[in-house]
């Protein structure tokens, strides 16, 4: 089959209306196979996501109602290990869904016809390997954010024992460093997942060098895009949020009267709401790391020059007349 859209090249320097047009030019081309594979893997990890974090948030009104009525330990712990679990399945979930889209993405830049007419024998393969890259990537993320916590806390602790104004000094010095460096770190994704031989610490220190470089740029893409997906965010959580907020004022108030929101019938509801705005969220995800992939694309080619050196290494390929 003949593609008659232009390709959406990676490794271009873009001003930042190009990078918005990239960003849709590659949705619009693609949306089609996206949102076959995004159903294909996100909505059975959805199920399981709604369930735990439907129960998080069931375990949450019941702590409100303890406040009012004495702690139960056996509660508390109980809430405490939904949360552990509920943070969990969502790490697990939120890397699959970058094994997905970036398999995709891997696909389109290797096959002659992108992803048109691709088939699930094609993109196993290709989903595997990235969700091996995805765990590797997402474990050892995690890790240094537990690190980077135990140290935040120690020397904010360590303020706080010298001077009460010295911790709170410090805890604005640790919340600026991390609005700082959180930002460039958005390209290690990308780096990681577009970049076979690299590893993760390679990838952190390459996304604080190329992020640095194009922090304003990065901090613009995630504003725009994050503006335009909290529509779609906004939409598929109203009817849990809905559903939610009814059944706490009830639960808190005591009415008897509407024991329904304690209902299997009830909960249920809540459960499917909340698949949904699981879905949304992650639907929602696509459109923002596109908007990161372009980015990364722009940053790999202003500052490393990645574009012109491919083109180097195909230049016997073109037509020179």
């Amino acid at each position: 089959m003949e593609i008659v859209t232009p390709k959406v090249e990676l490794y271009v320097t873009r001003s930042f209306s190009d990078k918005l047009s990239a960003a849709f030019s590659f949705i619009r081309e693609n949306w089609r196979v996206l949102l076959k594979y995004f159903i294909y893997t996100m909505l059975p990890a959805s199920l399981v996501l709604g369930f735990f974090v439907n129960h998080f948030w069931g375990g949450y009104i019941s702590i409100l109602d303890m406040t009012n009525n004495g702690l139960d330990d056996e509660v508390f712990i109980r809430f405490l290990l939904t949360t552990g679990v509920t943070i969990v399945v969502s790490v697990v979930v939120y890397g699959v869904f970058i094994a997905m889209f970036f398999a995709l993405v891997r696909l389109y830049y290797q096959r002659p016809e992108r992803l048109v007419g691709l088939t699930n024998e094609e993109f196993m393969p290709e989903f595997i390997v990235c969700l091996k890259r995805s765990a590797i990537f997402m474990l050892v993320m995690v890790l240094i954010g537990i690190l980077f916590f135990l140290v935040a806390a120690a020397l904010v602790a360590l303020g706080v024992v010298v001077h009460p104004g010295f911790g709170f000094l410090m805890l604005l010095l640790i919340y600026a460093t991390v609005i700082a460096v959180a930002i460039p770190l958005t390209l290690a994704e990308p780096i990681y997942m577009m970049e076979d031989d690299i590893s993760v610490v390679e990838t952190v220190k390459k996304s604080l060098r190329l992020g640095f470089a194009t922090w304003g740029g990065i901090f613009a893409v995630s504003f725009v895009f994050g503006l335009l997906t909290s529509v779609i965010q906004t939409f598929t959580m109203v009817p849990w949020y809905f559903l939610f907020v009814i059944k706490m004022v009830f639960t808190s108030a005591k009415v008897e009267d509407f024991s329904f929101v304690n209902s299997f019938i009830y909960t249920f509801m809540e459960y499917l709401a909340c698949v949904l705005q699981c879905l949304g969220y992650l639907l929602s995800a696509v459109v923002t790391t596109v908007g990161l992939l372009i980015q990364y694309g722009h940053a790999s080619d202003k500052i490393d020059g990645v574009g012109v050196a491919e083109n180097i290494e195909k230049f016997d390929e073109f037509d020179n007349f």
